[in-house]
């Protein structure tokens, strides 16, 4: 709790937003994702893997925008700073262990910018479209905290796949809840009842290993990648 409480102070007062109940969601994230690290590993090489395909497959490489960074452990920011001349990180937050990997990074093409994305994405058009656009497991985090999710996660896919740039969506769809004896004993959607579009690759990523939020269950999400 210590930690959470120090990342907490440090992520208040070098955000612009400063908005309480944007950071300490943030930050349960980040001590999630400490406690869950090696479960979480092979999905955030899937992550990182499909995004370095994408951009083998775009040829003007001039800027890319990542949208809903986060943590940056699902993104392969090293390569990104090298194959463009502008990377721009979008989040609601950027916590300090988000900023310092930038910082150690040592590389001055790479920005953050802190913004609610779940309004659209036309404010990436006005001063010339990115080659490459990324959203990286934010879809299902917009429609968990939309009042109309169904109307967010249509809006978010209209404009990412339908935008004048090579889009690359990561998001996980819906979710299964396993015992010990990999019985699905609970099911559930991640994108407000929306189908989600056909997927270049597909993976499960285990979001809640055993002992996570209960000692017999785990909680599986199941990812897509376009």
């Amino acid at each position: 709790m210590i930690l959470e409480a120090l990342h907490f102070t440090a992520a208040f007062a070098t955000s612009s937003r400063r908005k309480p109940g944007e950071i300490a969601g943030s930050v349960g994230l980040w001590s999630r994702a400490r406690r869950c690290h090696k479960a979480w590993a092979p999905h955030e090489e899937n992550c990182q893997a499909f995004i370095e395909e994408k951009v083998g497959q775009v040829i003007e490489r001039r800027s890319v925008a990542v949208l809903g960074s986060g943590l940056l452990n699902d993104v392969p920011l090293d390569y990104l700073a090298k194959s463009f001349q502008t990377v721009t990180l979008y989040d609601l937050v950027h916590l300090p262990s988000a900023r310092m990997k930038v910082r150690r990074l040592g590389r001055e093409n790479v920005r953050l910018v802190e913004r609610d994305l779940s309004t659209g994405l036309e404010f990436l058009k006005p001063d010339g479209a990115p080659d490459l656009v990324v959203s990286a497991c934010l879809l299902s985090q917009m429609a968990l905290n939309a009042p109309e999710p169904a109307a967010v996660v249509r809006c978010h896919l209209a404009d990412l796949l339908g935008g004048p740039w090579a889009p690359c969506l990561i998001t996980d769809t819906g979710y299964e809840i396993r015992n010990r004896k990999g019985e699905v004993i609970g099911t559930g959607d991640l994108l407000g009842g929306e189908p989600p579009p056909p997927a270049f690759r597909a993976w499960e990523w285990t979001v809640a290993p055993f002992d996570e939020v209960s000692r017999d269950t785990e909680t599986v999400h199941r990812v897509i990648a376009i």
